[in-house]
């Protein structure tokens, strides 16, 4: 019997678990149909080039997908720092100007950073920025 002290955490520690729960089993449907997928690829590998051994093929960290920003929003952002930039700024500069305007903590500032830079690039290939300098120590301006 529980006294009336433990009422809501017992409910909220039954809540949690009834959440874990149903992740695990999501989970343990999502790895079983994985699995039975990776039976087909190695038996269509098998037919394909019978000699080869698909256990030996290592297998492929997946990539884990941080939303922080909506489609396009990186890019209007990054465009809107440049702006009120006024001169070219590198693009630690334009990440804290991200992270503030985001309102994202110092912590985002590594999932941010890799991403800033490749959008930086594909704006430069589709003539909306320039890079002066290069590597690391290179300035980003709008172009004209």
């Amino acid at each position: 019997m529980t006294d009336n002290g433990n009422r809501y955490a017992l409910s909220a520690l039954t809540r949690q678990r009834a959440t874990f729960a149903g992740e695990v089993a999501a989970l343990k449907k999502r790895l079983a149909w994985a699995e039975q997928q990776l039976v087909h690829v190695d038996a269509t590998l098998r037919l394909l080039d019978p000699k080869r051994d698909p256990d030996t093929i290592p297998a492929k960290r997946p990539q884990k997908r941080i939303k922080l920003f909506r489609q396009g929003e990186l890019s209007r952002m990054i465009i809107d720092a440049l702006r009120r930039a006024a001169k070219p700024v590198d693009a630690a500069a334009i990440v804290g100007a991200l992270l503030a305007a985001g309102g994202h903590k110092d912590g985002a500032r590594a999932a941010l950073a890799p991403r800033v830079r490749s959008n930086l690039a594909y704006l430069q290939r589709r003539s909306k920025v320039i890079k002066l300098g290069a590597g690391r120590a290179a300035r980003w301006s709008l172009s004209q």
